[in-house]
């Protein structure tokens, strides 16, 4: 690397955790482990210039996928939001779930709904799930030469752990997209302090629980990315009365 492109790289990454630092603080919210060195941390130290940075394999401050939906933060990759989800379904709900390809859990889903989608954003095409939109310009991923990021999702590959990939049946796992239910619908769940946001720890988005109102895709503390231990199941309890 140039001592140029270097003096240009490393304002940036500064730029980058200082704006990361200013958000948490602003919303008040205390992290309880890094998302470095976690499943989500892609980066390396690999041939690419760009390959060390944690941010850029989801976030991006230029060039950003506007295209979607729903509201994404600075959102680095291509997401299919045609694809269609069998949902949970059972006759004692009092909501139901609908496809999330239009709500925030897209952006989880975007990558592990384990499908090769295509998508088109700023005249780019990204056709598998390891394109990114910007790195380090448009179009492209982040060290295309010793590709070290695999065993990070692809954990069988080197004896570890597989990665959880929810597939598009989602019918077995908890339900998304779903409208908090009221109390007057359903006794039996906990009315949060607002039903459109939920608890500060244990979020609604616009009054749906979706996949971050359990997970924090950047605090590890809690496996499996969970926003609080769920010993004597208390994350579970949050919102169902037992």
């Amino acid at each position: 690397m140039s001592h140029s492109r270097a003096r240009h790289l490393v304002p940036v990454r500064l730029v980058g955790i200082l704006g990361a630092l200013v958000v948490v603080a602003s919303a008040g919210v205390v992290i309880g482990a890094s998302i470095i060195g976690s499943k989500h941390d892609l980066s390396t130290t690999g041939g690419d210039p760009y390959s060390d940075r944690v941010c850029v394999f989801c976030h991006t401050p230029h060039h950003a996928n506007d295209t979607l939906p729903i509201q994404a933060p600075l959102w680095n990759r291509f997401i299919d939001t045609n694809e269609t989800f069998t949902v949970y379904t059972s006759p004692t709900m009092d909501t139901t779930p609908g496809n999330p390809n239009t709500t925030v859990s897209m952006l989880c889903l975007g990558c592990h709904d384990g499908t090769n989608g295509t998508a088109v954003v700023n005249g780019i095409t990204g056709s598998t799930k390891h394109d990114l939109i910007n790195a380090p310009g448009p179009g492209g991923i982040p060290d295309t030469t010793s590709e070290p990021n695999c065993r990070r999702c692809h954990g069988q590959m080197y004896g570890d752990p597989p990665a959880v990939w929810q597939g598009t049946d989602l019918s077995n796992d908890h339900p998304i997209a779903m409208t908090y239910p009221t109390s007057a619908q359903d006794p039996m769940f906990n009315t949060p302090p607002d039903l459109n946001t939920g608890w500060a720890l244990v979020p609604l988005y616009n009054g749906k629980v979706e996949c971050p109102t359990c997970h924090d895709v950047h605090n590890p503390a809690n496996t499996p990315f969970l926003r609080m231990p769920n010993d004597g199941s208390q994350l579970c309890v949050t919102c169902h009365i037992k």
